[in-house]
């Protein structure tokens, strides 16, 4: 096989995956959309939003997908703002904090790994993107590790989530970026 024809093959790979996340995306929306309309879904105590989708389940973060990472050295996040959190500031200031406080633990935890950034989708599963080993749980929720090695890859698989302006991360973070 070729340089070339193993290349072609993980780019291929590569835009499959990618395929696939915007589907579940899509999907995830549509669900949300659907949790709003319908009065099925336990009620956020900050916006009155519903907390899980489509069902009575009482979430312990707020609903909505978040990443947070360092770029630079400076904290950076991308969330679903246009679905979610336009609605419940609060509920994205909360939600940062604890994945700031996720990314302190697995940083200090994995073995010997790399961590790219954390994250949350849009109920309570949690995301470790990087490289090594890490805890599965933090503070009764499971974790997924999500196996990236770059910001390219990172940046791809959350390219539909909005940046969170820097006032809110601010906010968020006691006044550090």
């Amino acid at each position: 096989m070729t340089q070339q024809a193993s290349l072609d093959g993980f780019l291929s790979a590569e835009d499959s995956a990618v395929a696939e996340l915007e589907e579940e995306t899509e999907a995830v929306g549509q669900v949300e959309d659907a949790a709003r309309e319908g009065g099925d879904a336990g009620r956020c105590e900050l916006c009155g939003e519903p907390d899980g989708p489509l069902s009575s389940k009482r979430l312990r973060l707020h609903a909505g997908a978040l990443t947070l990472y360092l770029r630079g050295g400076r904290w950076a996040a991308r969330a679903d703002i246009d679905h979610v959190y336009h609605r419940c500031r609060k509920g994205l200031v909360e939600n940062i904090r604890f994945l700031k406080r996720l990314h302190d633990y697995v940083y200090v935890r994995g073995s010997n790994g790399k961590v790219l950034g954390v994250g949350k989708a849009y109920d309570d599963d949690l995301y470790i993107y990087g490289v090594g080993r890490f805890p599965e749980s933090f503070e009764g929720l499971r974790l997924r590790h999500i196996e990236t090695e770059t910001m390219d890859w990172f940046d791809r698989l959350h390219h539909y989530l909005d940046p969170v302006p820097e006032e809110v991360l601010r906010e968020a973070l006691g006044g550090e970026p």
